[in-house]
């Protein structure tokens, strides 16, 4: 190992820089070359002029965070930040517990795994995800708090006939030391049927449910609009003579230029929505997430969809729905604060 880390110092006083130096290593040794974190320490030792040969076999590891092994781990993270606390120890003869001291206290470090979000946003995409929250929460201000009140939203969803219960739904009560039960994998079921529902902070309004086989297009929308309207005016008559608010997404068939003129010829209100983000729409974050968790470890029919649909969201309170658009509120905000980016979760 010692002929590897010299022939890697003999590259980095000859002024090669890391990139060169790692492929000629690979080239030379093959399997036996250095990890990066490795050949980074020696080109640090080179630099600093100090020695470079391999002193591990003395079972030394060094303990001290000192200012010069805070740099070297500093060095490794930045080199690759998925490396492992194994492969700092292995490259710079520290102790484990070291190296974690230095990542937690010294260096402010903490190792997360990525999340899964929609879409990885282009720049523009953020910037208009910060535009229209930053309308949506002046519109607020303007109107107060109680404009949340005065808004409709609406989404459509597929929903399987047969979800299988969640890990949670399956867990029971055992006697300890006892194994476990356990259930039989089972997927969810291919057929499925959309439906579209609205509802505001008090609950909901109208669901459609789509027949299976019919396509949706605009001239479509604009049918269920209409039957909307009627149900609306009926369950919300104070608020429909009042000034208010619908909102959804701009999936092609609601910008289409026949359901905007439905919605100029009745004198309704839209609100923007930023492409991409089920994070800001009430019915993706909870509505929809709530029902199909009620919903999973039920066996639906085209028959028995409606009044379970119907029953499963009876159970939401309004103070539920309510606390729901107060979260779009805060999403929103979250969103500017952090420059368009999605928003995970926010307080209850």
């Amino acid at each position: 190992m010692t002929g590897v880390r010299d022939f890697v110092a003999g590259l980095a006083r000859a002024g090669k820089h890391f990139v060169e130096i790692k492929k000629t290593v690979e080239d030379a040794y093959g399997d036996k070359a250095l990890k990066r974190t490795q050949i980074y320490e020696i080109i640090s030792k080179v630099k600093a002029g100090k020695n470079t040969s391999d002193r591990r076999h003395l079972n030394s590891k060094k303990t001290k965070r000192t200012q010069e092994n805070i740099d070297a781990v500093a060095a490794a993270v930045l080199e690759d930040a998925r490396v492992n606390v194994r492969d700092i120890v292995s490259a710079l003869g520290l102790k484990k517990t070291t190296v974690h001291t230095i990542l937690r206290d010294n260096l402010g470090l903490v190792k997360k795994s990525a999340r899964w979000v929609p879409k990885l946003l282009s720049v523009e995409q953020k910037a208009e995800r910060v535009r229209t929250c930053t309308e949506f929460i002046a519109a607020v201000h303007r109107r107060s708090m109680a404009m949340l009140d005065n808004i409709v939203t609406m989404d459509e969803t597929m929903v399987s006939y047969h979800t299988p219960e969640t890990k949670k739904q399956s867990k029971q009560w055992i006697k300890k030391g006892q194994p476990g039960p356990i259930k039989a994998k089972v997927h969810a079921s291919r057929t499925k049927q959309m439906l579209i529902a609205f509802f505001d902070s008090k609950g909901l309004i109208y669901t459609h449910i789509v027949a299976r086989g019919v396509t949706i297009n605009a001239a479509y929308i604009v049918e269920v609009l209409g039957t909307f309207l009627k149900h609306f005016k009926k369950k919300r008559p104070v608020m429909a003579t009042q000034e208010w608010f619908f909102h959804w997404d701009n999936a092609p068939v609601h910008t289409a230029a026949v359901v905007q003129d439905w919605f100029t010829a009745h004198a309704i209100q839209l609100l923007d929505h930023p492409p991409y983000s089920p994070d800001l729409a009430p019915a993706d974050f909870f509505l929809f997430k709530k029902v199909k968790e009620e919903l999973a470890g039920l066996t639906l029919t085209q028959q028995s969809l409606k009044k379970t649909w119907e029953g499963v969201t009876r159970g939401i309170t309004a103070e539920e729905f309510a606390a729901a658009f107060r979260r779009w509120y805060e999403r929103c905000e979250k969103c500017v604060k952090i420059g368009g980016g999605y928003v995970e979760k926010t307080k209850k």
